[in-house]
């Protein structure tokens, strides 16, 4: 599917309410996306945090991801004006047992709790079980990132359990709370809003 944006054609694989997601590019390798890795508080709970991220480091990872078939990355684009504003992966995809790890980066300040992360979630979840046939996604959050866990939550998944002191930050150690969705639970999900919207 393509629209015009900013006067050159857009193409993109989903597409939400509010934003469209479609491959990262080298391209999307620039100032911005560099800043969002070196803000403290964009990468607070990444642990990319860690390590000074150049603009090189950035292209490598990027240039490494062709050609793999257990990642999925896609460029999260804002509908209203076209800025990529953030990134969301399927990662550690097994197709044997069909599972997959995700992870998400919203780098613009200006969009964090505007419901982007959500639709982001809801997108990234349709498209792993509609397209990709998987059958369990799973995550990692930090037992201190209260609003990610909410938003999880609230995108249908489920807590599943945590690891105990599983991450240091902020001077302490904190558990990871393990998070997921099954492919049944989504599958009774559609089907329970798709009766509420014909009844």
């Amino acid at each position: 599917m393509t629209e015009e944006n900013g006067g050159r054609l857009e193409s993109h694989f989903v597409e939400g309410e509010l934003i469209v997601m479609r491959e990262l590019r080298l391209s999307d390798v620039n100032e911005t996306y560099y800043r969002w890795l070196n803000d403290s508080t964009a990468t607070r709970y990444l642990e990319s945090r860690f390590f000074p991220q150049s603009l090189e480091d950035i292209l490598e990872y990027v240039r490494g991801l062709r050609g793999r078939t257990d990642c999925v990355i896609f460029a999260i684009v804002l509908k209203e004006d076209g800025r990529h504003i953030g990134n969301i992966k399927l990662g550690n995809i097994n197709w044997i047992h069909r599972h997959a790890d995700v992870g998400m980066l919203i780098g613009e300040r200006d969009c964090w709790s505007k419901g982007v992360g959500r639709e982001a979630m809801r997108l990234i979840t349709n498209y792993a079980f509609a397209v990709l046939n998987l059958n369990h996604l799973t995550g990692g959050i930090y037992a201190t990132n209260a609003g990610s866990l909410r938003m999880t939550l609230k995108s249908g998944w489920k807590e599943e359990g945590r690891r105990r002191a599983m991450y240091y930050a902020d001077g302490e150690y904190v558990d990871s709370i393990l998070v997921g969705i099954l492919r049944s639970e989504w599958d009774a999900e559609r089907r329970s809003r798709k009766n509420l919207n014909e009844g």
